[in-house]
């Protein structure tokens, strides 16, 4: 049966984020805007919303965005909804705090949680599918298990700057704004590939802590997934721009590992890497900006196979289905459901067209015009990736799982805002969140 096009739950658009790990750095900026009246002090704006959805019901939602709170430069994020059907959620973010012993270092602080009456987990367990592994890449699209219950989850994500290239100078870095569009006199990076000369390579550490407990809806059993551990990241961003790219290009190494948090759940180690990169076509008669974005995004598990002893009984020390090799979702695979597949192996490619056209309705609409938003995007958008139990690029490139899509975006309160609208086999997803998704 084909899945209908449904919106994601407001706010477990966070869980996919924080868990991937795969939004640009937000470290070390400080965006100046020098058309507003306000160009520097704390800010705070409440966004109300609704949303519905067959897992939710209707839910009322607000989101509150704040800048300067606790220093200039960090960004504050706060999200809520309650809906008819019983389930809540609460987040709340704080990027970008400087540490007093250190121009250099920054963290972000991180937490989540979520009750759902509802939630369509895609891990084994279905007696409708015996012997199919749920989240494979040849799995059924209603192999999963409607659940209910929590999910708790929190990090800390240090950030250092190195002193090379653009980050020989103290942070955080100003990038000028004119009604939204970057001054190119205060890019970052974007020019020639060359670590010691351009851009800003950061080395990331966080560790990281998340509880899921769910209960069958049909058989009552317990459904637990528990991990902790640490994330290291090595980031070079040679980018003009963090926050909306135009030219140059970005890559991340990540390594994460969980020693085994309780004695109840496995270890596991992932790897993931990507490249990102950025080619800006010029302006046109109807654009004032026009770029051609492309991310290649591969993860593995190098313990996948191997096993422990819990409880007596071997288990395999493998990443839970929302860590390690995942597609779909926010960042990857988006006409799918988060999390629909997940292995050992994983590799994703997107391009995205982003059209930023002259035109802006939004200073004209009473209230919205509050919001102060200088542009919006329209974004095309497709898709191709896989997971896979081994590393083999031949296999890795076969019976690959495809999203088309588009996509609009908005510069609200120096955050872009995102609706992606992907389509796919199996139906489609709306995805609600901020940030590119590279």
């Amino acid at each position: 049966m084909k899945a209908p096009i449904k919106p994601a739950l407001a706010v477990a658009f966070a869980t996919a984020v924080l868990l991937a790990g795969s939004h640009p750095a937000r470290a070390l900026n400080n965006n100046v805007e020098t058309t507003r009246a306000r160009t520097d002090g704390a800010y705070t704006q409440v966004i109300p919303y609704g949303f519905y959805n067959a897992n939710t019901g209707l839910a009322a939602a607000a989101v509150v965005l704040g800048k300067g709170l606790i220093q200039p430069q960090v960004i504050t994020v706060a999200n809520a909804f309650v809906s008819t059907s019983g389930s809540y959620n609460l987040f709340l973010s704080n990027l970008d705090m400087q540490l007093p012993f250190s121009r250099r270092l920054f963290v972000d602080q991180v937490t989540y949680y979520s009750d759902l009456n509802e939630v369509d987990n895609y891990q084994d367990g279905n007696p409708a599918f015996p012997g199919e592994r749920a989240g494979s890449n040849d799995s059924d699209a209603d192999n999963y298990i409607e659940a209910t219950g929590d999910d708790l989850f929190a990090f800390l994500n240090f950030k250092y700057l190195l002193p090379i290239g653009h980050g020989r100078e103290l942070p955080p870095h100003d990038f000028n704004l004119t009604n939204g569009m970057l001054d190119p006199d205060s890019a970052a990076g974007g020019e020639r590939w060359n670590p010691l000369k351009s851009g800003r390579t950061i080395l990331e550490f966080r560790p990281f802590f998340r509880d899921q407990d769910f209960e069958d809806s049909d058989t009552s059993a317990t459904i637990e997934n528990q991990t902790g551990g640490v994330k290291v990241t090595l980031e070079y961003d040679n980018t003009d721009w963090y926050n909306n790219p135009s030219t140059g290009t970005r890559q991340q190494l990540t390594w994460a590992r969980d020693w085994g948090v309780t004695d109840d759940f496995p270890s596991w180690t992932a790897i993931q890497g990507r490249h990102s990169q950025y080619w800006n076509l010029g302006e046109s008669g109807a654009a004032q900006q026009r770029v051609l974005a492309f991310d290649l995004w591969a993860s593995h598990s190098p313990t996948w196979n191997d096993r422990e002893t819990i409880d007596d009984a071997e288990v395999y020390s493998r990443p839970p289905l929302f860590e390690g090799s995942t597609l779909g979702g926010l960042w990857r695979q988006r006409g799918y459901p988060t999390n629909r597949f997940w292995d050992r192996s994983a590799i994703n490619y997107t391009l995205e067209y982003r059209y930023m056209p002259r035109w802006n309705p939004f200073p004209d609409i009473p209230y919205v015009n509050k919001l102060f938003i200088p542009w919006w995007q329209w974004v095309a958008f497709a898709e191709v990736g896989r997971v896979h139990d081994e590393w083999d690029l031949g296999e890795l490139h076969k019976d690959m799982k495809w999203t088309l899509g588009g996509s609009a975006r908005l510069l609200v309160y120096e955050l872009v805002i995102r609706v992606d609208v992907g389509v796919s086999e199996e139906g489609g997803e709306v995805q609600m969140f901020f940030n590119q998704p590279f």
